[in-house]
């Protein structure tokens, strides 16, 4: 239930700046305090796993252990197409508004899940236009100022001073093993690939990946 999704607040008017990881890590902050939460062991997926990086690194007081689920936290992932087309000179907001549309946004939930999983359900995962206009704006300015958006996850990501696990589907569509190795390696983190899963991991393997954080959190305690 991030700025922008589910049943918190949109924005009237979503920005990078509004809705990006930084701006969100703040609310996740200030949420926790809100909650008298003294320390959590804080689970991002996909664009979870950046505000996590940022919560830690900038509320160390507050995460007491991290879990990044399939999540980019680096400024130079290489960007597939056709996402590579929005950052096409003249023309690459046409192209996002082709393929951030209701349509082309729920066959990216199609197309994320492994092959034995169904897809996620499109009116939570996607939401009302006004958490539409969120996810657009995230993945379009994530495309469009990858290093500028990226270059602190990335560094704080390494200098980071917490216990990471990190959990990756090996069919996962849009970040492959690779990333998930690339970002254990970075965070002096064990890595826990879930076979045959897509992207989605918490709607693909709920039980797996809780059990999975469970075992994590309780490890670290004693």
């Amino acid at each position: 239930d991030l700025i922008g999704f589910a049943h918190s607040e949109r924005p009237s008017n979503p920005t990078i700046d509004n809705v990006g990881p930084a701006a969100q890590a703040d609310h996740v902050a200030t949420f926790l305090v809100e909650l008298a939460v003294r320390r959590a062991t804080v689970v991002g997926h996909d664009f979870g796993a950046p505000i996590s990086v940022l919560l830690a690194a900038t509320r160390p007081d507050l995460a007491a252990a991290l879990s990044l689920l399939a999540g980019n936290t680096f400024p130079d992932t290489p960007i597939p197409f056709p996402l590579s087309l929005t950052t096409t000179p003249v023309v690459g907001h046409l192209f996002s508004r082709l393929l951030f549309s209701a349509p082309s946004l729920t066959l990216m939930l199609r197309r994320g899940t492994g092959p034995d999983s169904a897809p996620p359900d499109a009116g939570v995962y996607l939401g009302d236009p006004g958490q539409r206009r969120t996810i657009a704006t995230i993945i379009s300015g994530a495309l469009t100022r990858l290093a500028d958006l990226y270059s602190p996850v990335a560094a704080a990501l390494e200098d980071l001073d917490v216990p990471v696990l990190v959990g990756w589907g090996d069919r996962d569509p849009f970040f492959p093993i690779e990333q998930a190795e690339r970002t254990a390696c970075a965070a002096n983190a064990r890595l826990h690939v879930f076979h045959g899963a897509g992207h989605f991991l918490p709607h693909e393997r709920p039980v797996d990946v809780a059990r999975e954080i469970a075992a994590f959190a309780t490890a670290i305690r004693k």
